[in-house]
């Protein structure tokens, strides 16, 4: 992303973030086929080869560097940000960031800031648009998301050199519900998750999804998803059970034995680790937190303290790294 768009995008990420974000889903429905296209916007300067690496070959439409594509699944047109590092090489990671309510593709690219992460360490980074209607968010609970996530897993399997076995999925608020729907009814595809500022357990829509990595990200001063349970802020009705709870519930879902072991890492950030487990589960409770993606460069007031002694993103891709 040029620095251009980068600017323009904080100053629109700051309006979204501003307003309450939402966490709504409508009801399920039923699923049709998925089609894809490659056709891709160019966001930042990148490399028109092809065909990169050992063994290595780029789908047509797809380059190193940050590029929007476009889907048809079930009959919806969709669209996604895709970054793919410098040199790609073959069995890549990829993690899929889901935004908030109000906010957006090109606004989570910037919150979250795993481009320059996937850089980095190698791995390619999708971030997708929910559906605008009336508000852009997730419909977290409706077949027609999981199948697009699902999709969007095996486009980049066809045509960014990721690995099928290795695709995580994370988001804040709405997107952090929509991850953990994901770790409910697409343990499948997805191999870890990590939902910020959103989560649940519900075991008749939980209870056979495969044991993966979980980790939570949540403030204890959130204003819109309280940490200690009770009425989300968005004016829906909907209500959320205790964080820790709820934290509890993936614990013996992953088959734990022990725990939570709790370790003080800061003022602001309390982490609660169960041991014993098929699969991990970590809980950092960010202490004061708001409503907010920890160790983001941007800030917004009225949605509460992001601290900057953990960084989420850094965090989570060090237990997504790890996972076999």
């Amino acid at each position: 992303m040029t620095a251009g768009r980068r600017v323009a995008a904080a100053a629109a990420l700051a309006i979204a973030l501003a307003a309450p974000a939402a966490c709504s889903s409508s009801s399920p429905k039923a699923s049709g086929p998925t089609t894809t296209r490659a056709s891709a916007t160019t966001l930042g300067t990148a490399s028109t080869t092809t065909a990169v690496a050992a063994r290595c070959a780029l789908g047509a439409g797809f380059a190193p560097g940050t590029a929007v594509h476009h889907m048809t699944v079930d009959g919806e047109p969709r669209e996604l940000i895709v970054h793919i590092p410098p040199q790609p090489a073959p069995g890549m990671r990829l993690v899929v960031d889901f935004h908030g309510a109000t906010s957006n593709m090109q606004q989570q690219d910037l919150y979250s800031g795993f481009d320059a992460l996937a850089d980095k360490r190698g791995f390619v980074a999708a971030t997708p648009n929910g559906i605008d209607a009336p508000i852009r968010q997730w419909r977290f609970l409706d077949p027609k998301d999981i199948d697009f996530a699902k999709a969007i897993v095996a486009n980049l399997v066809r045509n960014a050199c990721v690995d099928r076995s290795h695709a995580y999925a994370t988001g804040i608020s709405s997107g952090g519900a929509m991850t953990t729907s994901l770790a409910c009814r697409a343990s499948d595809v997805f191999a870890g998750f990590a939902p910020v500022a959103a989560e649940f357990y519900n075991a008749g829509y939980c209870g056979e999804a495969q044991p993966r990595p979980i980790i939570i990200f949540h403030g204890t001063a959130d204003p819109v998803v309280p940490y200690s349970g009770g009425k989300v802020a968005t004016g829906a009705g909907l209500s959320v059970r205790n964080t820790e709870a709820t934290a509890a519930q993936w614990a013996r879902h992953n088959g734990c034995t022990a725990g939570p072991v709790t370790t003080h890492l800061g003022s602001e950030v309390t982490r609660l680790t169960w041991n014993g487990c098929r699969a991990p589960v970590v809980l950092y409770r960010i202490e004061g937190g708001g409503h907010t993606w920890p160790g983001a460069a941007v800030s917004i007031a009225r949605l509460g303290l992001t601290t900057q002694q953990i960084k989420a993103t850094d965090t989570m891709w060090k237990l997504f790294a790890q996972n076999r």
